[in-house]
């Protein structure tokens, strides 16, 4: 069996919510959340913190060092060259990314894609979207926002890293591989139950209310998983209020604008 390592991309400067990784929901900070979600999967070796050179950062370090977990440090907004980057040092062979943002990240689906790509001939496996008429389609795989996991090799990263020129293709790490499906084999998970409105990601400050308000009323035991969070939200659905206005891809619009922004100085 290849090795298969968890890298998890962190940072303490989002410009929506700043040091949200270190906000707390039931008095543990959110990174943890997400590496002891995480750790839960039956297949994966390790798990990799990977955050950037900047000074404010340097707590991230403190952090993985205090609780022995792996770390790298690379590029600020070039995500593609930090997973690498990180990829290569640790001599990773199946790559499996989860950002810090998603603390509720269930360890069943984690497993589902790694096995969907362990036993099949795919370069790329996620259940984060589908890209439909070559723009992305986050409804149509039906998780709930918060539950992305993106498998692939150090074949296939390697050679995204080498030829993705785009703001977008660097900062969003797998998007050269979703829009050149006819360089990548390419398999992207639904799930059978639609979900999406269901929003546990955490990118502004009423994800925080929202998520802190569902984990009260969740079961004590852990891992927690997509079916427990749909019992509480069936129960009570007004809960899905406080978030449901925020936009799911809003970081990467703002990279598509730079997009646009490089093509027309280019052009001029």
């Amino acid at each position: 069996m290849p090795k298969i390592s968890v890298i998890i991309q962190a940072r303490t400067g989002s410009t929506r919510l700043p040091q949200k990784i270190f906000k707390k929901i039931d008095n543990k900070i959110i990174l943890q959340y997400v590496i002891d979600q995480a750790s839960h999967s039956k297949l994966i070796d390790e798990i990799i913190i990977a955050t950037t050179r900047l000074k404010e950062d340097d707590s991230i370090i403190q952090f993985c060092k205090k609780n022995n977990i792996k770390w790298f440090r690379g590029s600020k907004s070039d995500l593609l060259d930090r997973y690498y980057k990180c990829a290569k040092k640790f001599s990773c062979e199946i790559i499996v990314r989860i950002t810090s943002d998603c603390p509720l990240i269930d360890p069943i689906v984690i497993d589902t894609a790694i096995n969907k790509f362990l036993h099949n001939s795919y370069d790329y496996v996620s259940n984060n979207v589908d890209v439909i008429n070559d723009k992305w389609e986050t409804s149509t795989c039906n998780y709930p926002q918060g539950m992305t996991v993106e498998v692939t090799d150090i074949h296939t990263i390697t050679k995204a890293w080498k030829n993705a020129k785009k703001p977008s293709e660097r900062e969003h790490v797998f998007s050269y591989v979703q829009f050149n499906p006819k360089k990548f084999c390419i398999k992207n998970i639904k799930n059978k139950t639609k979900l999406d409105m269901i929003r546990c990601t955490i990118d502004r400050n009423q994800d925080l209310v929202f998520l802190r308000k569902l984990v009260k009323l969740l079961p004590k035991r852990r891992p927690i998983h997509i079916s427990d969070i749909v019992k509480i939200v069936n129960k009570k659905p007004e809960l899905l209020k406080i978030n449901s206005y925020i936009q799911f891809d809003e970081g990467y619009l703002i990279s598509l604008q730079k997009d646009s922004m490089n093509q027309n100085a280019t052009n001029e």
